[in-house]
C-alpha cells in the first residue's frame, strides 16, 4: 500500500498511511490520492506539486515573483516525522520570491496563496531537495508543507528601499529572458494606465527614449522601473508623489499635486541602446556630439532634467575613455568639460546647489581657470551660505577676465553676506559671554556663602569680646 494523504487532525498534523515496505520507493514516486480540493499547483503541471487549503485567504490577491513573503511554516517528510517549524524561533520566516533562496516547491507553491491564507504543499523531490540529502532530510524525500503566508510586501525598485517605487508582477513571459532590460537611452514602446485612487488618469500606447520619458508626461518613477523589466512584462506600479509628479501635479492630465499614482504598465518591445564598451573612441565622440546638440535643444525649452540626461551620458561615455590621441583627444576633454559646466547651470536652475558645486569642481580638474566654472562654482557656494568661499573664486574670474561685471557685482554679494556672518556672530557670542557672565556670578555667591562670616560662631565671640554685641 503506497502513501495517502488523508487528513489534517486538529493540531494540524497530517494523517498518513505508509507502507513500510514501499516507503523508499514512494520517496522518490508519489503515490497520493488527490482530495477534492487537491490542486496541482506546479507551472509544468507534471502532477509533482499539490497543493490542498486548509484555511482560504482573505481576499483574491497572491504575491508576485520578486515580492518579499512573510510565512510560517511546519516541515515533516512523508512518515509524518517533523523536521522544522518557524514557529519554534518566535518569528516569521521571510524570503523573496523567484531568486532561487528556496526550494522550487515554494517558489510556484506560494505564488498562488492568497494572504492569511494555510495550505498544505505536497513537494516531490524535484521540487524540494532532489536527490541530496539536505541536514536531517533524506535523499529523494516527498516533503509536506503546511505553510501560513502571513503577508507580503512587493518589490521594491528605489535604491534606498524608500517604498517610492513599488512593483506587482502580473504577467512575464516565460520565454524571455529577465536579465534582458532596456537601458538608459533605450527606445521603448509601453501601453500604460495610470489613476490615481481608482480614478484613471491616462490611458494610450507610447514610445519614448528612456530617460526623456518627462517629455511625453511619463514620470521618473515609470521609467526608473522600466530599466527593471523584461520584454512583453506587465506589472503595477505604486509611486509615492516623489517619484510620480510630486508638489507640481500634472494639470495635463488632471493629477493634483502630492498624489500618490498608480500605473499598470505593459513593455510591448524595446530597442536597446549600444553601451559604452561596445563603441570605439571615435564613435563615442561622435554620439557625444548628438548628446550635447540634443542637451542644449532641452535646455533652451527650460527642460533642465531632460538635458542633464543627455549631459550624463556624455560623461558615460567619455570619462574612461583613453584611446584616442592628438585632436580627438582634445575634443574629448572639451566635451567632457562642456558636460560638466552644463549640467552644473541645470543644477543651479533647479536649485539643486550641492549638485551644481560638484559638477563645476569636476569641470575644473579639467580647466582650472576655465571662467563659466569658477563663477558657477562661485553662484553655487553663493546659495550654500558659504560666501567668503564664493568670494575666492569670483575674485579667480576677475583676474582671468578683468572687465566682468557680473563678477563684480556678486563679490559685493559676497562682501554683504559676510558682514551679515559676522553682526551675527557677534550677537551669538554677546549672548554666549553675557550667559557665562550669569554662571561665573552664580558660582562667586555659592563661594561666598561657604565662606565664614564672623557671626557663623557666636559662641565663640561671646567667650572672647564678653556680652556686648555691637559697637
Amino acid at each position: 500500500m503506497g502513501l495517502k494523504l488523508l487528513e489534517m487532525d486538529s493540531t494540524g498534523a497530517m494523517d498518513v498511511d505508509v507502507s513500510a515496505s514501499n516507503r523508499e520507493e514512494d520517496s522518490v514516486l508519489i503515490d497520493y490520492t488527490p482530495k477534492p480540493n487537491s490542486v496541482d499547483v506546479s507551472k509544468a503541471q507534471n502532477k509533482k506539486l499539490w497543493k490542498e487549503i486548509i484555511t482560504p485567504g482573505g481576499s483574491d490577491e497572491t504575491p508576485s515573483e520578486s515580492a518579499e513573503v512573510f510565512v510560517h511554516y511546519i516541515g515533516r517528510l512523508s512518515d509524518g516525522t517533523e523536521f522544522d517549524r518557524s514557529d519554534k524561533r518566535n518569528e516569521a520566516f521571510k524570503f523573496t520570491l523567484g531568486n532561487g533562496s528556496v526550494i522550487l516547491g515554494w517558489e510556484e507553491g506560494v505564488l498562488t496563496m492568497k494572504k492569511g491564507e494555510r495550505s498544505l504543499l505536497i513537494c516531490h523531490p524535484e521540487y524540494a531537495y532532489g536527490s541530496k540529502a539536505h541536514g536531517n532530510i533524506p535523499a529523494n524525500s516527498t516533503l509536506y508543507f503546511e505553510i501560513e503566508l502571513l503577508y507580503w510586501k512587493d518589490e521594491d525598485l528605489t535604491k534606498n528601499q524608500n517604498g517610492g517605487i513599488l512593483r506587482k508582477k502580473i504577467y512575464i513571459d516565460p520565454g524571455v529572458s529577465k536579465y534582458n532590460n532596456p537601458n538608459e537611452g533605450s527606445t521603448v514602446e509601453v501601453h500604460l494606465e495610470g489613476s490615481v485612487d481608482g480614478k484613471q488618469f491616462d490611458n494610450r500606447d507610447v514610445t519614448f527614449i528612456l530617460g526623456e520619458g518627462i517629455d511625453s508626461d511619463i514620470p521618473h518613477g515609470v521609467e526608473k522601473a522600466l530599466v527593471k523589466f523584461s520584454e512583453r512584462e506587465k506589472s503595477r506600479l505604486i509611486l509615492q508623489p516623489a517619484y510620480a509628479f510630486g508638489n507640481s501635479g500634472n494639470p495635463a492630465l488632471g493629477v493634483q499635486p502630492g498624489a500618490t499614482v498608480t500605473y499598470t504598465v505593459e513593455l510591448k518591445s524595446f530597442v536597446k541602446a549600444s553601451e559604452a564598451w561596445q563603441l570605439t573612441g571615435q564613435q563615442k565622440l561622435e554620439s557625444s556630439r548628438d548628446f550635447k546638440a540634443k542637451g542644449t535643444r532641452y535646455f533652451s525649452q527650460e527642460k533642465y532634467r531632460l538635458a542633464i540626461g543627455q549631459y550624463k551620458r556624455i560623461i558615460d561615455f567619455l570619462k574612461a575613455e583613453a584611446s584616442l590621441e592628438g585632436n580627438e583627444e582634445t575634443e574629448r576633454k572639451a566635451l567632457l568639460c562642456a558636460a560638466y559646466l552644463n549640467q552644473s547651470i541645470c543644477y543651479l536652475k533647479l536649485e539643486d546647489h550641492f549638485n551644481a558645486k560638484r559638477n563645476a569642481e569636476e569641470a575644473l580638474e579639467l580647466e582650472p581657470k576655465n571662467v563659466k566654472g569658477l563663477f558657477r562654482l562661485g553662484l553655487a557656494n553663493i546659495a550654500l551660505d558659504e560666501p567668503e568661499e564664493a568670494k575666492m573664486y569670483f575674485q579667480k574670474v576677475l583676474a582671468e577676465d578683468p572687465s566682468n561685471k557680473l563678477a563684480t557685482q556678486q563679490i559685493a554679494i559676497c562682501n554683504q553676506q559676510i558682514k551679515l556672518h559676522k553682526e551675527k556672530e557677534k550677537k551669538l557670542f554677546g549672548k554666549m559671554f553675557d550667559k557665562f557672565a550669569i554662571i561665573d556670578k552664580k558660582k562667586e555667591e555659592a563661594a561666598r556663602k561657604l565662606q565664614p562670616n564672623g557671626l557663623d560662631n557666636l559662641d565663640e565671640w561671646k567667650k572672647t569680646e564678653g556680652t556686648k554685641g555691637t559697637e
